[in-house]
């Protein structure tokens, strides 16, 4: 290999690890980042999104987890997909719809599915955040025992994604409290900004194993609806566990 393959190797592998990093980042940011001419950068993320290493929504490339997780993972999380109830209860929900589990202490992406509801959301699939900054992880972590929660918590450096994103662990304790007595979890904005969700803890066997939500504009998702959301992620909830229960 010439000093040249080396030297646009190790390019395209620092351009890879900026766009893990960000939150999506347009072909400027990575020009400006690593000086790099308008032709340079773009074939260095064309190569990246040929190789499915990324993947481009408008003028914004992220960073595709799914080549990068282990042989179990991606089982795990094919036969998450195979769950037909989460788009019943997409269809019933009538707004976003997501299923996500926790791994470490990270939020993971299952299942994804946006209007009309008939068809997951690939490129979403296997995409995380970090437990605190979602509604998915907080209502999965405030349904472990005191045990677990320490341990995870232990290890999260509760890094915001927002303004709004809890970053006192202290406080944040109190948050999970009153998201197992509630039964549910409300994300203000905490990921992204414009967008609320709602979820409520998936159970099997008496244990929480994920979480469903639905997130939409934050004009759509008021004190005035939250009730009725939460009646019918709690439906779709139950229908997720006969499901994997009765199938897997």
């Amino acid at each position: 290999m010439s000093q040249n393959q080396v030297s646009t190797l190790k390019r395209g592998l620092l351009v890879l690890e900026f766009i893990k990093q960000s939150r999506g980042i347009t072909l400027a940011e990575v020009m400006k980042e690593f000086q790099l001419s308008k032709s340079t950068a773009f074939r260095l993320l064309t190569t990246l999104e040929d190789m499915n290493y990324i993947y481009k929504i408008q003028t914004q490339y992220f960073f595709n987890p799914k080549n990068f997780i282990e042989i179990a993972e991606r089982r795990s999380i094919r036969d998450w997909k195979s769950l037909q109830s989460v788009y019943q209860a997409a269809q019933h929900l009538q707004m976003g719809t997501y299923l996500g589990k926790v791994d470490g202490t990270d939020l993971v992406m299952t299942q994804v599915l946006h209007a009309p509801f008939r068809h997951t959301a690939d490129e979403e699939v296997g995409n995380r955040t970090k437990l605190h900054q979602t509604a998915l992880g907080k209502v999965i972590l405030a349904n472990f025992d005191e045990g677990k929660i320490a341990s995870i918590m232990d290890k999260m450096s509760m890094e915001p994604a927002t303004k709004n994103t809890f970053q006192d662990p202290q406080l944040f304790r109190y948050h999970l409290k009153a998201i197992q007595d509630d039964g549910y979890a409300f994300d203000d904005e905490e990921l992204t900004i414009g967008i609320r969700c709602v979820a409520v803890p998936v159970f099997r066997n008496g244990e929480v194993i994920a979480a469903l939500a639905i997130g939409a504009p934050a004009a759509q998702i008021s004190r005035g609806n939250m009730r009725e959301i939460v009646t019918k992620l709690k439906v779709g909830s139950k229908a997720i566990t006969r499901e994997i229960e009765k199938f897997h």
